[in-house]
C-alpha cells in the first residue's frame, strides 16, 4: 500500500536540484507519479506528486528533503491531498486551452481571472509572457470547464471584463492526456 504526497519546491535554479531531489525520493521509496518544473526569471519551482510506502512517517519524509535540499537553498512544502483538497467531480468538466492576449497593464489578469472563477472554471495549468515589446501579454491556460457551462457566453465575458486591455480571447477543446 502507498500513501501520495504533494512536494513542492522553490529557490533560485542551479544545476543538480532535480537529481538530488529524486535520489533522496528514491531513497524514502517513492514512486514519482506527475512532475512541473518552470524557471521564472533565475527562480524554479517544481512540483511533484509522488506515492511514498504507508510506513513512512510523512515528517520522516520532511525532513530527508529539507536536509537534501538546504544545500540548495531550497524551500520545501509537503501536503497530503486526500486531507487537503475538497471533493469535486472533475469527470462533468471539459478541458480547453484557453488564449488570452492583451495590452500588458495593471489589472488585466485579476479581471479576466475573475470572470473565470465566477463561472466555477477551474485554471489547472498557465504560462503567461509579456511580449517582446513589453507592452502586451500572452497567456494560455488549460481549463477544466463545468459542462453546462455556455462556450460562447463565456468568451463574450471576458472579451467584455478585458475591453480596456485590448483583450483577445479564443478557447479550443483539449484533446484527453494533452499536458
Amino acid at each position: 500500500m502507498s500513501k501520495e504526497f504533494i512536494i513542492t519546491m522553490t529557490a533560485a535554479n542551479r544545476a543538480g536540484i532535480l537529481s538530488a531531489v529524486t535520489r533522496a525520493m528514491a531513497e524514502l521509496g517513492a514512486d514519482l507519479r506527475e512532475c512541473s518544473q518552470t524557471v521564472v526569471r533565475g527562480f524554479f519551482t517544481m512540483i511533484f506528486s509522488a506515492e511514498f510506502p504507508d510506513n513512512v512517517d510523512p515528517g520522516i519524509i520532511r525532513d530527508h528533503l529539507m536536509d537534501v535540499c538546504r544545500p540548495f537553498g531550497i524551500e520545501v512544502g509537503l501536503k497530503d491531498p486526500a486531507k487537503e483538497l475538497p471533493e469535486r467531480s472533475a469527470s462533468r468538466d471539459r478541458t480547453y486551452a484557453l488564449r488570452l492576449g492583451g495590452r500588458n497593464q495593471p489589472g488585466a489578469l485579476r479581471k479576466l481571472s475573475s470572470v473565470i472563477a465566477m463561472r466555477c472554471i477551474d485554471i489547472t495549468g498557465m504560462h503567461a509572457v509579456r511580449t517582446a515589446d513589453g507592452d502586451g501579454f500572452e497567456m494560455v491556460m488549460k481549463i477544466a470547464v463545468p459542462a453546462d457551462t455556455d462556450i460562447a457566453e463565456l468568451l463574450q465575458e471576458l472579451h467584455a471584463a478585458g475591453a480596456g486591455f485590448q483583450t483577445t480571447a479564443d478557447i479550443s477543446d483539449m484533446p484527453a492526456g494533452t499536458v
